[in-house]
């Protein structure tokens, strides 16, 4: 399901993940677009994220797969999720919550989505797994990935206030001021970042040349 979700985001379609990567110089590259031709000029912004290594997972983890298998659920379900595990009492992770929970019916045709993907898949799954975000190494299998040092963070069901995460990832932001855009731009180019490099596709390539020599 996780494939799934890279391909969709990939093609603009609203998906869990959030677009990351682990070079600073790309992620300048993004916060310097100048955006549409008739918009207002803005800053830019870039985010850095401080992540626990207990939320670093791998595409192929248990976990990811929990979370990344939501997306075959209604709206309805992953608001039935979202009230049972408010109504577990005391520690949400002991085994006697965690029996609970994976004997309910939502639960039940979630796990039934994950088997498609891993037939091993146990009945014990933690209801905090379905509301923390992970950081997500992917698969290095996808040229735009490998260009942009890509990776993903992956979000579950938006946690109640009153859940408590042992582990956050947090954020730090840069502002990237409007007028310097255009500099910070060149410099990038300077040094191979651009978007015929971080985007391989035949038609971004093609656009880069025409935009160099196009007077």
């Amino acid at each position: 399901m996780l494939d799934k979700l890279v391909r969709m985001q990939h093609f603009g379609l609203p998906t869990r993940l959030l677009d990351v990567s682990r070079n600073a110089m790309v992620a300048l590259f993004f916060a310097t677009d100048p955006g549409p031709r008739d918009s207002k000029p803005s800053d830019g912004m870039v985010t850095a994220f401080a992540i626990p290594p207990e939320l670093e997972k791998y595409y192929d983890s248990d976990s990811v797969s929990c979370i990344a298998n939501l997306a075959n659920m209604t709206a309805e379900e992953k608001t039935e999720i979202y009230r049972l595990t408010e109504s577990l009492t005391g520690d949400k992770s002991d085994t006697r919550n965690i029996k609970k929970f994976n004997e309910d019916g939502v639960i039940e045709r979630l796990l039934q989505f994950i088997r498609a993907e891993k037939p091993y898949f146990q009945p014990i799954m933690n209801p905090m797994d379905l509301f923390v975000p992970y950081y997500v190494h992917p698969k290095m299998s996808n040229r735009r990935i490998l260009a942009q040092s890509g990776a993903f963070i992956l979000y579950g069901i938006a946690p109640p206030k009153t859940m408590f995460f042992p582990y956050l990832i947090e954020e730090t932001k840069f502002v990237v001021p409007q007028g310097e855009k255009g500099t910070i731009r060149e410099a990038l180019d300077n040094i191979g970042i651009n978007e015929s490099t971080l985007f391989p596709e035949i038609d971004k390539a093609a656009a880069r040349i025409k935009n160099s020599y196009t007077r």
